[in-house]
């Protein structure tokens, strides 16, 4: 079905006449942007301003044309062009859609006209992979440039004097085995917004996303917990969980009945989670939750996903003892708790979620992830069982992917090899319990994944292979280096990463105390708002 006729409510159409327009890209379906708040949010920010007339783009079907959504224009048509890129491999994606679009994918073979901009979280991770194929970069939260970025473009003013904006025209110096030596310009600094003017709400819904027909409300912004593996945990430091009044005032917005997914739970106090779900509830509406913190359940809370069938924990390893190399700060009683309470909720299926591959693993960690879902098993069933019916226990299995801007940036990526003998035997293990099921990415896209976020400008003609239409092992052949050069080797202390272009604020010495933490196995304290300076974020 062509995404132009599914009915959307909350779109905004504005007249072209005497408004500057901007094409926002979202490098994958229809389906997953719309999927995403933060692209959501970029949309309506954007068309907030009357001088501003955004349309979105996706990238389209078999033989669907590259169309805005809200006119039917060409992308060739605006003035700007903005990628909003969330996932490192859609930057195949992008390369796609110029070509689609008859623009060069290549920048050096583009004369600036419209300009090609990339921003979202996959920019900020690592920007150095797209530098062949766009213009710049804007490295911020959109509602930190989103003014300065109208005021340039109504003065046409150049973006390059954008107080975010990286050029893609950087240089890099390597030797002659392939390291890198130098990057020869400073670091960009990411822009965050510290405070917000409105609550960050989306009302633009449609059936053909996961959160079908979802207004989708955001608590908060970034997690302080300090999750060594986790980058939007480093990205959007310091977190900042939005003020109960702000969140209060969306109800304002939100009409009686709707459906309310409430997205950026992990560093939001229970009182205010609680407080605004009690006023959802009072409108009658539906709400529904992202994954939930497993020592922040209470009693009280769960009374809150009465109408949700579904409720997702992370524990991410199976043992206490990977957990503290990780630094997950979860303990088993706790996400036993949590099951325990969910199940009385009355929810009809759990879903846990855990990685692989990660740095330090053993067998025994492995085995733990089968003993833990038993445990679950048992609870829940003694829960349901005797009211006549069984929880659907679904696990979900991911190889774990180092990371830029993580303490686990100097940790090789694990063989693909070892990676499927891994989770083989949990599938044989975990389909041993009873209404259990096991699922897990493939890695061979886990390996494609840490190439694109741990590489650098010489994927180039790798991702036009892909963009070509070859596969993942033909393109490798396109590579001037071998692979496991850029993900297979544990790096060195003074290693010059291609991502120190961007600046998050956190500091490379802190990254690196938390490395050598998790090679001992031992837990650090999260986020202490304004009364820490450890890892820089916070001045």
């Amino acid at each position: 079905m062509s995404i132009r006729k599914s009915a959307e409510t909350g779109v905004i159409r504005k007249r072209w006449r005497g408004r500057i327009p901007i094409a926002l890209v979202f490098p994958n379906t229809y389906h997953v942007g719309m999927s995403n708040l933060g692209f959501r949010l970029v949309y309506e920010t954007l068309n907030a301003y009357d001088e501003i007339v955004c349309e979105r783009f996706f990238l389209p079907g078999e033989n669907e044309p590259l169309r805005s959504v809200e006119t039917n224009r060409p992308l060739d048509d605006f003035k700007l062009i903005f990628f909003s890129v969330s996932f490192e491999a859609d930057l195949v994606n992008l390369v796609t859609i110029l070509k689609l679009s008859g623009l060069s994918p290549l920048r050096e073979k583009r004369k600036g006209n419209p300009p090609v901009i990339a921003g979202g979280i996959a920019t900020w991770l690592n920007p150095d992979p797209f530098t062949p194929f766009v213009d710049g970069f804007f490295l911020g939260e959109i509602e930190a440039f989103a003014e300065e970025l109208v005021n340039y473009l109504v003065d046409e003013k150049p973006l390059e004097n954008l107080s975010c904006y990286l050029s893609a025209d950087y240089e890099l110096v390597f030797d002659e085995e392939g390291s890198l030596l130098e990057i020869k310009h400073p670091p960009v600094k990411r822009l965050i917004a510290e405070r917000l003017d409105k609550p960050p709400l989306s009302g633009l819904l449609t059936k053909e996303t996961e959160f079908s027909e979802t207004y989708l409300l955001e608590v908060g912004r970034g997690c302080g917990r300090g999750c060594r593996f986790c980058a939007a945990g480093i990205l959007y430091r310091p977190p900042r969980p939005w003020p109960k009044e702000l969140l209060l005032s969306a109800l304002d917005e939100i009409p009686e009945g709707a459906k309310v997914g409430l997205v950026g739970l992990e560093f939001s106090s229970t009182e205010t989670i609680e407080a605004l779900g009690e006023a959802l509830l009072a409108k009658n509406c539906t709400v529904t939750f992202s994954s939930l913190r497993a020592d922040a359940l209470t009693e009280s809370f769960v009374k809150l996903l009465a109408c949700q069938r579904t409720a997702t924990i992370a524990p991410e390893a199976g043992s206490e003892t990977l957990r503290k190399v990780i630094n997950k700060g979860l303990k088993e009683e706790d996400i036993i708790s949590a099951a325990t309470l969910l199940g009385q909720a009355g929810i009809k299926a759990l879903k846990l979620y855990f990685m692989v591959g990660l740095p330090y693993e053993t067998q025994e960690d492995l085995e733990a992830i089968v003993k833990l879902s038993k445990k679950i098993r048992h609870n829940l069933d003694k829960e349901t069982r005797p009211k006549g019916y069984v929880i659907d226990l679904r696990v979900s299995v991911a190889s774990f992917v180092p990371k830029p801007h993580t303490p686990f940036q100097w940790a090789p990526f694990e063989g693909v090899s070892t990676l499927k003998k891994k989770l083989n035997w949990l599938k044989r293990e975990l389909r041993k319990i009873s209404s259990t099921r096991f699922t897990s990415d493939l890695p061979k896209w886990a390996a494609f994944q840490a190439l694109m976020a741990r590489g650098d400008r010489r994927l180039k003609k790798l991702i036009l292979s892909m963009a070509s239409g070859k596969n993942l092992n033909q393109a490798l052949k396109e590579l001037p280096l071998n692979p496991e050069f850029i993900i297979g080797r544990e790096r060195k202390r003074e290693e010059v990463f291609p991502w120190e272009i961007v600046d998050l604020g956190v500091k490379k010495e802190f990254l690196w105390e938390e490395w050598q933490l998790a090679q001992k196995g031992k837990a650090s304290p999260g986020c202490l708002l304004g009364r820490c300076k450890r890892c820089g974020a916070c001045g």
